[in-house]
């Protein structure tokens, strides 16, 4: 569980993730339409209410979701990344992002993950590898690679696999009290 401050707001957003070793790739946050901080959000804001109700019309089971187009609404917040001092990542209200797995919010890494980098694609956000693909020329990727590799552009992790990167970074978020490891289940 990473937690991520919410600037201008004194509350956190808590994001579970099973890939910490991306998270210097986050380039947005998304939560659920029926995360609480959408329902707060929709209640003043006409165009986020109109969102989240359509994404409610449409359902927001695993397999309706699957077969959506993944589609968000910029939710007027931005995020402080944890990890990279000043940054700051746009949250949206995406209808991808489910309230039951989780902790119904994610941060998108489009170079590792297919569904963040159609999202990213559509919206035009940036996508930062952090994984190195097996001869990767530093160039732009065509598709999110989710394999295993070196981590690059990840300050003090750089050079390390992904593997090892994972724990490393799960243990410095824990000692700069920014999340913690937390074992979760899915059936």
């Amino acid at each position: 569980r990473i937690h991520f401050k919410i600037s201008d707001r004194e509350d956190m957003l808590e994001v579970f993730s099973t890939r910490a070793d991306t998270l210097y790739g986050a380039t947005f946050c998304a939560i659920s339409p029926n995360h609480p901080l959408s329902e707060e959000l929709s209640q003043s804001n006409a165009d986020l209410h109109k969102f989240v109700a359509e994404c409610n019309r449409l359902g927001t089971s695993e397999a309706a979701i699957e077969t959506a187009e993944k589609v968000g609404i910029f939710a007027g917040l931005e995020i402080e990344h944890p990890l990279i001092d000043g940054k700051k990542l746009p949250l949206y209200i995406a209808n991808f992002v489910l309230m039951e797995y989780g902790t119904g919010a994610i941060f998108g890494c489009p170079a590792h993950d297919q569904r963040d980098f159609e999202f990213a694609q559509k919206y035009a956000l940036s996508v930062r590898v952090v994984v190195s693909p097996p001869e990767w020329d530093g160039g732009v990727l065509e598709e999110a690679y989710t394999g295993n590799g070196l981590q690059v552009n990840s300050g003090r992790f750089d050079g390390m696999s992904n593997e090892s990167a994972r724990d490393s970074i799960i243990r410095h978020l824990e000692d700069q009290k920014w999340g913690k490891p937390t074992v979760t289940y899915r059936l």
